[in-house]
């Protein structure tokens, strides 16, 4: 039998943990939140310099390659253990082609729609994660699920109505296409071999292996970066390189190992927040009442699964 003291140690140490996981759990949280609202800025950055005359090509390439350059210098002078097997690397390289591809497509998108619609529309993903955590991994759908699913469908057909049509179709198939690389990606993070590993290291190769890719594609296509034409352009790409990538990123990662994938993706109703007024406040794009009410049932959508269920399994880790 235990005796008294022995009762109240044990109740002090189960409280103790208790306070540890909510803290854990409450960084997961705000983490995904402070990545989703970065992750919204790309427009912001990005469509200034390509609209300035720079190719999309030579833009995906500075954003990753400062960006990766950054981290990698930090990680060199803290003198961090950077080996990987060779199929770490693999798993690596292919989460950084599907971060890539997602860019890469959002991007463009942003060219045939407005960008709180694109953002918007890719905001889709977490619907989609859960619905590759629930038919791979056996997490339950609830109702609330399915219901949010029917709100969020009709929510993209009313931002697709607010466009032109044949315009439209193109820029809703790119934004649309970035949500099954986004889903596969965050999945990816939580699920594969690389899911213990640090998050900064992870980043690292991540954004190494996009720089990567899109270097190679400029050299496919017989094209070398274009060299950056003034400062003002210079300036937008280190702030793409840097807030909407390496810390949209890296809170990203930080995230779903605190709190999983699913509720990671689904705390991720600031994306299109951040999209649309930042949209309409310093790009001069107009958001009319239909395409408002289509944000209003995405946002909608992403509530009642917070709401109305267990969105994904919290999970506590040394991170450190």
């Amino acid at each position: 039998m235990l005796t008294g003291n022995e009762n109240f140690l044990r109740t002090f140490a189960a409280c103790k943990i208790n306070r540890v996981i909510r803290m854990k759990q409450f960084k997961g949280i705000l983490l995904a939140m402070i990545s989703s609202a970065t992750f919204g800025m790309i427009p912001l950055f990005a469509l200034p310099v390509i609209r300035g005359g720079m190719g999309v090509d030579s833009v995906m390439f500075y954003r990753f390659a400062l960006s990766s350059a950054v981290v990698g210098a930090y990680l060199l002078l803290r003198r961090a253990d950077l080996r990987v097997t060779l199929r770490e690397f693999g798993v690596l390289f292919g989460l950084g082609a599907l971060y890539a591809f997602t860019s890469l497509l959002l991007t463009i998108a942003y060219l045939y729609i407005p960008s709180g619609v694109a953002t918007t529309i890719h905001f889709l993903y977490p619907l989609l994660v859960a619905a590759i955590m629930a038919l791979f991994f056996k997490d339950r759908i609830s109702v609330s699920v399915m219901v949010a699913a029917l709100a969020a469908v009709a929510g993209v057909w009313l931002l697709s109505g607010g466009t032109d049509a044949a315009v439209g179709m193109k820029g809703l198939t790119l934004a649309l296409a970035t949500v099954a690389t986004y889903a596969v990606y965050i999945v990816g993070v939580n699920k594969s071999c690389v899911q213990h590993m640090k998050g900064l290291k992870m980043v690292f190769f991540i954004l190494l292996s996009a720089t990567i890719i899109f270097a190679g594609n400029l050299f496919v296509k017989g094209e070398i970066p274009e060299s950056i034409p003034d400062w003002s352009a210079a300036v937008h790409l280190i702030l793409l390189a840097l807030i909407p990538t390496l810390v949209s990123d890296l809170t990203l990662v930080l995230a779903v190992q605190r709190i999983g994938s699913t509720t990671t993706a689904i705390l991720g109703c600031l994306e299109p927040l951040t999209a649309v007024a930042l949209g309409i406040f310093f790009l001069g794009e107009r958001f009319v009442a239909e395409q408002f009410a289509g944000v209003a049932l995405i946002v909608a959508a992403v509530v009642t699964v917070i709401l109305g269920g267990r969105p994904g399994r919290f999970s506590v880790r040394r991170l450190i």
